[in-house]
Protein backbone atom coordinates (compact mmCIF):
# COMPACT_ATOMS: atom_id res chain seq x y z
CA UNK A 1 0.00 0.00 0.00
CA UNK A 2 1.09 3.17 -0.91
CA UNK A 3 0.04 6.86 0.79
CA UNK A 4 -0.08 9.17 -2.06
CA UNK A 5 2.19 11.90 -1.92
CA UNK A 6 1.81 15.42 -3.27
CA UNK A 7 4.35 18.27 -4.12
CA UNK A 8 3.74 22.02 -3.03
CA UNK A 9 4.17 24.48 -6.29
CA UNK A 10 7.51 26.72 -6.37
CA UNK A 11 5.70 30.35 -6.42
CA UNK A 12 8.41 32.50 -5.04
CA UNK A 13 9.01 33.63 -8.09
CA UNK A 14 9.11 36.50 -10.81
CA UNK A 15 7.15 34.48 -13.51
CA UNK A 16 5.27 31.10 -13.52
CA UNK A 17 7.64 28.30 -15.28
CA UNK A 18 8.59 26.64 -12.64
CA UNK A 19 5.20 25.96 -10.89
CA UNK A 20 3.84 25.02 -14.19
CA UNK A 21 6.65 22.84 -15.33
CA UNK A 22 5.74 21.00 -12.00
CA UNK A 23 2.03 20.42 -12.90
CA UNK A 24 3.09 18.80 -16.28
CA UNK A 25 5.66 16.75 -15.08
CA UNK A 26 3.71 15.53 -11.80
CA UNK A 27 2.11 12.51 -13.77
CA UNK A 28 5.17 10.86 -15.20
CA UNK A 29 6.73 11.62 -11.28
CA UNK A 30 3.99 9.29 -9.75
CA UNK A 31 2.84 12.75 -7.70
CA UNK A 32 -0.80 12.48 -6.83
CA UNK A 33 -1.25 16.47 -6.86
CA UNK A 34 0.21 19.99 -6.25
CA UNK A 35 -0.99 22.62 -3.44
CA UNK A 36 -0.48 26.34 -3.65
CA UNK A 37 0.62 28.15 -0.59
CA UNK A 38 -1.34 31.46 0.70
CA UNK A 39 1.68 34.52 0.80
CA UNK A 40 1.22 37.98 -0.18
CA UNK A 41 5.57 38.21 1.00
CA UNK A 42 7.47 35.40 1.27
CA UNK A 43 8.37 34.42 4.62
CA UNK A 44 11.86 35.50 5.84
CA UNK A 45 13.03 37.28 3.18
CA UNK A 46 10.07 39.89 1.81
CA UNK A 47 12.58 41.08 -0.85
CA UNK A 48 12.30 37.77 -2.48
CA UNK A 49 9.40 37.20 -5.57
CA UNK A 50 5.57 35.70 -4.99
CA UNK A 51 2.91 34.76 -7.21
CA UNK A 52 -0.42 35.17 -5.98
CA UNK A 53 -1.96 32.15 -4.44
CA UNK A 54 -5.61 32.53 -6.43
CA UNK A 55 -4.15 33.49 -9.47
CA UNK A 56 -1.49 30.11 -9.00
CA UNK A 57 -4.15 27.77 -8.07
CA UNK A 58 -6.39 29.06 -11.46
CA UNK A 59 -3.49 28.37 -14.16
CA UNK A 60 -2.35 25.03 -12.00
CA UNK A 61 -5.37 23.57 -12.38
CA UNK A 62 -5.37 24.35 -15.84
CA UNK A 63 -2.31 23.30 -16.91
CA UNK A 64 -2.62 19.94 -14.47
CA UNK A 65 -3.00 17.10 -16.41
CA UNK A 66 -6.05 14.13 -15.35
CA UNK A 67 -6.19 12.59 -12.64
CA UNK A 68 -3.94 14.74 -10.70
CA UNK A 69 -5.48 16.78 -8.11
CA UNK A 70 -4.92 20.50 -7.48
CA UNK A 71 -5.15 22.35 -4.15
CA UNK A 72 -4.53 25.15 -1.61
CA UNK A 73 -2.46 24.74 1.74
CA UNK A 74 -3.51 26.76 2.57
CA UNK A 75 -5.78 29.81 1.71
CA UNK A 76 -5.89 32.27 4.93
CA UNK A 77 -8.91 33.65 5.81
CA UNK A 78 -7.62 36.05 7.75
CA UNK A 79 -6.90 37.97 4.76
CA UNK A 80 -9.93 37.86 2.25
CA UNK A 81 -13.38 38.53 2.83
CA UNK A 82 -15.11 34.91 2.98
CA UNK A 83 -17.17 35.60 0.19
CA UNK A 84 -13.73 35.90 -1.85
CA UNK A 85 -12.42 32.84 -0.57
CA UNK A 86 -15.82 31.17 -1.91
CA UNK A 87 -15.66 32.29 -4.67
CA UNK A 88 -11.82 31.38 -5.12
CA UNK A 89 -13.14 27.66 -4.60
CA UNK A 90 -16.28 27.81 -6.65
CA UNK A 91 -14.03 29.05 -9.75
CA UNK A 92 -11.19 26.27 -8.58
CA UNK A 93 -13.92 23.39 -8.66
CA UNK A 94 -14.95 24.82 -11.92
CA UNK A 95 -11.74 24.53 -13.81
CA UNK A 96 -10.77 21.52 -12.64
CA UNK A 97 -13.56 19.52 -11.59
CA UNK A 98 -13.52 16.58 -9.04
CA UNK A 99 -9.60 17.22 -9.14
CA UNK A 100 -10.01 20.20 -7.19
CA UNK A 101 -9.72 20.78 -3.22
CA UNK A 102 -9.44 23.64 -0.91
CA UNK A 103 -7.05 24.01 2.03
CA UNK A 104 -8.71 27.16 4.65
CA UNK A 105 -6.15 28.38 7.30
CA UNK A 106 -6.30 31.25 9.59
CA UNK A 107 -2.69 32.87 9.74
CA UNK A 108 -0.22 32.46 12.60
CA UNK A 109 2.38 34.37 14.17
CA UNK A 110 4.49 34.03 10.86
CA UNK A 111 2.50 35.63 8.64
CA UNK A 112 2.04 38.99 11.06
CA UNK A 113 4.48 40.85 9.36
CA UNK A 114 2.92 40.47 6.08
CA UNK A 115 -0.39 41.27 7.33
CA UNK A 116 1.03 44.73 8.79
CA UNK A 117 3.07 45.35 5.12
CA UNK A 118 -0.33 45.53 3.89
CA UNK A 119 -1.90 47.28 6.53
CA UNK A 120 -4.10 44.73 8.26
CA UNK A 121 -4.28 44.82 11.29
CA UNK A 122 -3.97 41.98 13.55
CA UNK A 123 -7.22 40.31 14.36
CA UNK A 124 -8.27 38.07 17.59
CA UNK A 125 -8.33 34.48 17.08
CA UNK A 126 -12.45 34.57 17.79
CA UNK A 127 -12.75 37.10 14.56
CA UNK A 128 -10.83 34.27 13.01
CA UNK A 129 -12.07 31.23 13.81
CA UNK A 130 -15.69 33.08 12.89
CA UNK A 131 -14.27 33.78 9.82
CA UNK A 132 -12.96 30.29 8.94
CA UNK A 133 -16.55 29.13 9.79
CA UNK A 134 -18.25 31.49 7.78
CA UNK A 135 -16.07 30.55 4.80
CA UNK A 136 -16.56 27.46 5.37
CA UNK A 137 -20.41 27.85 4.85
CA UNK A 138 -20.30 29.90 1.86
CA UNK A 139 -17.56 26.91 -0.08
CA UNK A 140 -20.44 24.54 1.13
CA UNK A 141 -23.38 26.61 -0.38
CA UNK A 142 -21.37 28.02 -3.70
CA UNK A 143 -19.30 24.83 -4.44
CA UNK A 144 -20.49 21.84 -2.40
CA UNK A 145 -18.68 19.26 -4.72
CA UNK A 146 -15.05 20.45 -3.76
CA UNK A 147 -13.35 18.47 -0.05
CA UNK A 148 -12.37 21.37 2.63
CA UNK A 149 -9.41 21.02 4.60
CA UNK A 150 -8.26 23.03 7.54
CA UNK A 151 -4.99 23.36 8.61
CA UNK A 152 -3.60 24.50 11.68
CA UNK A 153 -2.49 23.03 15.28
CA UNK A 154 -3.99 25.33 17.68
CA UNK A 155 -7.16 23.23 19.47
CA UNK A 156 -10.13 25.35 18.45
CA UNK A 157 -9.23 25.49 14.75
CA UNK A 158 -8.30 21.45 15.10
CA UNK A 159 -11.47 21.63 16.25
CA UNK A 160 -13.50 23.36 13.05
CA UNK A 161 -12.11 21.15 10.86
CA UNK A 162 -13.07 18.08 12.83
CA UNK A 163 -17.05 19.75 13.14
CA UNK A 164 -16.62 21.59 9.66
CA UNK A 165 -14.43 20.37 7.38
CA UNK A 166 -13.70 17.29 4.81
CA UNK A 167 -9.74 17.35 6.00
CA UNK A 168 -7.40 18.27 8.38
CA UNK A 169 -3.41 19.16 7.81
CA UNK A 170 -0.56 19.09 9.97
CA UNK A 171 2.07 20.93 9.31
CA UNK A 172 5.41 19.85 9.87
CA UNK A 173 4.36 17.78 13.46
CA UNK A 174 6.67 14.96 13.91
CA UNK A 175 6.67 11.63 16.12
CA UNK A 176 4.62 11.07 19.46
CA UNK A 177 2.67 14.38 18.87
CA UNK A 178 1.80 13.57 15.10
CA UNK A 179 0.08 10.00 16.42
CA UNK A 180 -1.65 11.68 19.13
CA UNK A 181 -2.85 14.76 17.13
CA UNK A 182 -4.32 12.02 14.46
CA UNK A 183 -5.95 10.26 16.62
CA UNK A 184 -7.45 13.24 18.96
CA UNK A 185 -9.03 14.39 15.22
CA UNK A 186 -10.25 11.06 13.98
CA UNK A 187 -12.00 10.30 17.32
CA UNK A 188 -13.27 14.35 17.87
CA UNK A 189 -14.85 14.34 13.85
CA UNK A 190 -18.65 13.00 13.68
CA UNK A 191 -18.13 11.43 10.43
CA UNK A 192 -15.12 10.41 7.90
CA UNK A 193 -11.79 13.06 8.61
CA UNK A 194 -9.32 12.46 5.81
CA UNK A 195 -5.80 13.72 7.94
CA UNK A 196 -2.91 14.62 6.16
CA UNK A 197 0.95 15.94 7.05
CA UNK A 198 2.74 18.33 5.18
CA UNK A 199 6.23 19.61 5.47
CA UNK A 200 9.36 21.17 4.20
CA UNK A 201 11.93 18.66 2.91
CA UNK A 202 15.86 19.44 2.89
CA UNK A 203 17.19 16.83 0.05
CA UNK A 204 20.42 15.78 -1.04
CA UNK A 205 22.04 13.67 -3.05
CA UNK A 206 25.36 12.41 -0.26
CA UNK A 207 25.94 13.88 3.30
CA UNK A 208 28.76 16.76 1.90
CA UNK A 209 25.28 18.14 -0.34
CA UNK A 210 23.40 18.09 2.41
CA UNK A 211 25.04 19.78 4.52
CA UNK A 212 26.18 22.60 2.43
CA UNK A 213 21.90 22.55 1.62
CA UNK A 214 21.53 22.86 5.33
CA UNK A 215 24.24 25.56 5.98
CA UNK A 216 22.40 27.73 3.61
CA UNK A 217 19.10 27.58 5.62
CA UNK A 218 21.26 28.55 8.91
CA UNK A 219 22.72 25.53 10.33
CA UNK A 220 20.87 22.68 12.07
CA UNK A 221 19.21 24.64 14.85
CA UNK A 222 17.56 26.80 12.63
CA UNK A 223 16.56 23.85 10.53
CA UNK A 224 15.26 21.57 13.61
CA UNK A 225 13.74 24.78 14.80
CA UNK A 226 11.81 25.34 11.63
CA UNK A 227 10.56 21.13 12.01
CA UNK A 228 11.84 20.41 8.46
CA UNK A 229 13.12 17.22 7.38
CA UNK A 230 16.51 17.53 6.45
CA UNK A 231 18.36 14.52 4.89
CA UNK A 232 19.91 11.98 1.96
CA UNK A 233 16.84 10.18 -0.18
CA UNK A 234 16.59 7.56 2.59
CA UNK A 235 16.67 9.88 5.71
CA UNK A 236 14.10 11.08 4.20
CA UNK A 237 11.94 8.02 2.93
CA UNK A 238 12.63 6.91 6.15
CA UNK A 239 11.35 10.50 7.98
CA UNK A 240 8.05 10.29 5.80
CA UNK A 241 7.10 6.36 5.60
CA UNK A 242 7.01 6.86 9.93
CA UNK A 243 4.70 9.55 8.81
CA UNK A 244 2.57 8.09 6.08
CA UNK A 245 1.62 5.04 8.55
CA UNK A 246 -0.12 7.57 10.38
CA UNK A 247 -2.12 9.94 7.95
CA UNK A 248 -4.18 9.53 4.49
CA UNK A 249 -1.82 11.72 2.51
CA UNK A 250 1.79 13.59 2.88
CA UNK A 251 1.78 16.90 1.16
CA UNK A 252 5.91 17.82 0.92
CA UNK A 253 7.19 20.82 0.24
CA UNK A 254 11.11 20.41 -1.27
CA UNK A 255 13.66 22.60 -0.88
CA UNK A 256 14.98 23.64 -2.83
CA UNK A 257 11.78 23.68 -4.80
CA UNK A 258 13.35 22.62 -8.39
CA UNK A 259 13.08 20.12 -11.13
CA UNK A 260 15.73 18.28 -9.85
CA UNK A 261 14.72 18.04 -6.38
CA UNK A 262 11.39 16.95 -7.70
CA UNK A 263 13.28 14.02 -9.78
CA UNK A 264 15.36 12.97 -6.93
CA UNK A 265 12.16 12.72 -4.55
CA UNK A 266 10.34 10.99 -6.88
CA UNK A 267 13.31 8.31 -8.16
CA UNK A 268 14.81 7.95 -4.88
CA UNK A 269 12.48 8.59 -2.12
CA UNK A 270 9.48 7.64 -2.98
CA UNK A 271 10.13 4.19 -3.48
CA UNK A 272 11.06 3.92 0.35
CA UNK A 273 7.89 5.11 1.01
CA UNK A 274 5.87 1.48 -0.04
CA UNK A 275 4.15 -0.33 2.73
Amino acid sequence: MTTPVSLTLPHFDRTPQAFLDLCRQAPELGIAGVFGFDHLVPLGDPRRPVLEAATVLGAAAAAMPAPGRIGSLVLRTSIRPPAVTAGVAASLAAIAGSRAMIGLGVGDRFSLDEARRYGMPPASLEERLAGLEETIALIRLLAPEIPVWVGGLHRRVREVAARKADGWNAWQVSGDELAARVSEARESAPGPLVVTWGGGVILANNQASLEEAVARRGGSNAVMGDGLIAGTPGQVAHELRARAELVDELVVSVLPNEARNWRLFATAVMPGLVR
